[in-house]
């Protein structure tokens, strides 16, 4: 996925230098994806041996020299595929926490309850920050991008929602648990 967004990025805001690459990933695309910044050198470098961006080195004054990529039309090309790739996509989530609730019986029930208590909280701020930066981003966002804009936004706040959602009703079920606490068998 890190090859389509700095395509996207390139093709959207022009030719940039990888420290403003790694900056547009940051201030456009943290809400919706995790990309790992150090990485962005490792694909510039791979995509530029693809043929997929054009790199041009400029040093100006004193100043260390800069590689400033450009998106290639082969670039163009394989951004098109991968946008058409990721329509394509089957959903299937898994979650690591199932593994510990399908092993809870060696767990004290009250660690459990520990832990989604703090999940819960995480959760609270995430979506509290998540809807701030998609106000502020709707305000000075240009009008053709807003709807889309929206629906990135609407689709991370349904997920984080349903996740609280289930982690209310999953920490009401622990604490009403008739078992609760002791784990006699381990």
């Amino acid at each position: 996925m890190i090859p389509l967004y700095i395509l996207g990025l390139l093709l959207r805001f022009g030719p940039q230098h990888g420290y403003q690459i790694k900056k547009l990933m940051e201030e456009q695309l943290e809400d919706f994806t995790q990309i790992k910044l150090p990485t962005v050198y490792y694909h510039l470098e791979k995509m530029e041996t693809l043929g997929y961006i054009t790199a041009q080195r400029e040093k100006q004054g004193a100043r260390p020299e800069k590689t400033i990529y450009q998106v290639s039309t082969t670039g163009e090309d394989k951004f098109k595929e991968l946008l058409q790739q990721t329509l394509n996509i089957e959903y299937r989530p898994t979650f690591d926490i199932d593994g510990t609730f399908y092993f809870s019986d060696y767990l004290e029930n009250n660690e459990l309850i520990k832990s989604l208590s703090s999940h819960i909280a995480k959760l609270q701020k995430i979506l509290s920050s998540l809807e701030a930066h998609r106000n502020e981003t709707i305000r000075y966002i240009p009008e053709e991008y807003k709807t889309t804009a929206n629906i990135i936004f609407e689709h991370h706040l349904f997920h984080y929602r349903a996740e609280l959602a289930w982690a209310e009703k999953s920490l009401k079920s622990l604490k009403e648990d008739k078992f609760n606490g002791k784990n006699e068998n381990h």
